[in-house]
């Protein structure tokens, strides 16, 4: 569990030298993580570490609920492993479960826990606008179903001058574009040049086999020997869950999504294993032909978004051009926050006209004609 440890930190480090270096550190940041991970052993590290170093408050959200595997035994022998190495800040282990919540809230009005987990979509936040110094988000956007709508949703939450860090894992690339296990080194790039019947079948060869299963990237995609041996039987029954959420999307799909959504792109990198090159044949190029070597390549996409201090663009265009146009309000519209309260007020306002007229009814005496006033 030590070294389980240690490899999510390493995880963490490498986020938050990009933060460092392109969006200004943690420190005296309202901090956003963007599907932190509730349902892995280590979701949620990233936020102790971020308030260690500088971060004012943080926020984590993910589409699972943050208590549903709270208590999970391999969850809670990690965080005592991380509380030890770490020093992190992290309740409820002596009772068996992982919380961030403040020790003594009912005795001390002013202290209250600053991590706050939410169940809640990326691409329809609850937050207000302007809300977020820094948004972090690892191993996510291939997953999201519309990450264009997640991408204005993160331009809208951010503060003007605000920045967003991500790291993904692009379809194309050769050890993580698929998510399969063990298979990138077994039939390199099988997501992007079998189809669905070849892919099982090799999917087969490899759960029935430890030594192609035990090459999964990263090491906690490893199956247990049982698990391995029901993905045996019906390998078709993995195809269809590493697959279903991948959105497939490329990095220039990417980037000309946030750029149509107001951002600048401060920084974009593709990071690759130099040894892993060999895995690209002269054939395998001629059959992948639509596809840069970087992004054949690479393991994951790193990317700084910058939200603009003034100005703003046409965020239902995916052209990537962007528009000079200072920042305000379209004619005929009001803010989102404020729409919603006077949206909200209509409906209070009908409601109680209605009960009104209802209660009048009632009281209204049976012989008094129509046009009589009371």
């Amino acid at each position: 569990m030590g070294r389980y440890v240690q490899q999510a930190c390493d995880v963490y480090n490498h986020l938050a030298n990009g933060v460092d270096e392109y969006c200004g550190g943690f420190d005296g940041k309202v901090v956003l993580d963007l599907g932190v991970g509730f349902q892995l052993i280590h979701g949620g590290l990233t936020l102790p570490l971020a308030i260690r170093a500088g971060a004012s408050r943080c926020f984590g959200i993910d589409i699972a609920s943050p208590g549903m595997h709270s208590s999970e035994p391999n969850k809670v022998e990690f965080w005592k492993a991380a509380k030890e190495m770490l020093s992190v800040d992290v309740q409820g282990l002596d009772e068996g479960r992982v919380y961030f919540a403040s020790t003594d809230i009912l005795h001390f009005d002013d202290f209250f826990s600053r991590i706050e987990l939410l169940q809640m979509s990326a691409s329809n936040m609850w937050f207000r606008d302007d809300m977020f110094d820094l948004v972090i988000s690892n191993a996510v956007f291939e997953h999201v179903q519309n990450p264009h709508a997640v991408l204005k949703e993160m331009y809208r939450i951010l503060k003007p001058g605000g920045t967003a860090y991500i790291h993904w894992n692009p379809f194309t690339g050769f050890r993580m574009g698929g998510h399969d296990i063990g298979m990138p080194f077994h039939y390199p790039w099988a997501h992007l040049r079998l189809k669905e019947k070849e892919h099982v079948k090799k999917l087969g060869e490899i759960f029935r086999n430890p030594d192609l299963f035990s090459t999964a990237f990263p090491p906690e995609h490893s199956p247990t020997a049982e698990r391995a041996a029901i993905y045996a039987e019906d390998p078709g029954l993995f195809y269809k869950q590493i697959g279903y959420d991948l959105n497939r999307m490329r990095i220039s799909e990417f980037l000309a999504y946030a750029t149509s959504c107001g951002f600048e792109i401060a920084h974009s990198g593709f990071h690759c294993d130099e040894s892993e090159k060999k895995y690209l044949t002269d054939d395998i190029r001629r059959e992948l032909a639509g596809y840069s070597d970087e992004e054949l390549l690479t393991i994951f996409h790193s990317a700084a978004l910058r939200k603009p201090m003034q100005g703003r663009v046409n965020v239902n265009s995916v052209d990537g051009m962007k528009s000079a146009e200072p920042a305000k309000t379209p004619p005929g519209q009001v803010p989102s926050l404020a729409r919603r309260l006077v949206n909200r007020g209509r409906a209070i306002f009908q409601r109680g006209r209605r009960i009104a007229s209802d209660l009048g009814s009632r009281a209204r005496p049976t012989n008094r004609s129509a046009t009589e006033r009371p």
